[in-house]
């Protein structure tokens, strides 16, 4: 099958930007904890790692397919740019929010992130290595989505 690169490019470029905005977003939540809720710092820590795993196996990826990996917020109406949107109301969200707020809204960017990364594996026109890091990365973001709802009911 022949792949068509700038697209293969594009999708590893919106993902990338989903896990710089999911890092973001995490790492604002770590700072604004109050000190009653210095418990979820690491959590909060772990996940912002694990997007910045992510982003250095897609741009490794992309880099392999000799694309230059973009910086800027993704245009309105790409997967990016939904994400980007949802990720940018929970980190303005996070300030001086008691802890079941900030979880419901980390909650609710993992379920946007869960979205996008399925709308990626949905397109049949992405080879199969690049398809087994994204099931692999998704798998992780719907972990982290349960790890989020389990901490919400307790």
């Amino acid at each position: 099958m022949i792949y068509n690169i700038k697209k293969i490019v594009e999708v590893l470029n919106d993902l990338i930007r989903i896990n710089k905005d999911r890092e973001d977003g995490y790492v604002k939540a770590s700072h604004d904890l109050t000190p009653a809720e210095h418990n979820l710092r690491g959590v909060f820590e772990r996940k912002a790692q694990e997007s910045r795993n992510n982003v250095m196996q897609l741009q490794h990826k992309a880099e392999e397919l000799g694309a230059e990996v973009k910086e800027d917020v993704a245009e309105e109406g790409t997967i990016a740019g939904r994400i980007y949107r949802v990720w940018t109301d929970l980190k303005n969200a996070f300030s001086g929010n008691e802890e079941k707020s900030v979880l419901k809204s980390c909650e609710t960017g993992e379920r946007a992130a869960q979205k996008c990364y399925e709308d990626v594996l949905n397109d049949k026109e992405l080879p199969e290595d690049i398809c087994c890091i994204i099931r692999e990365q998704k798998q992780s973001i719907d972990a982290s989505q349960e790890e989020i709802k389990r901490l919400m009911n307790n």
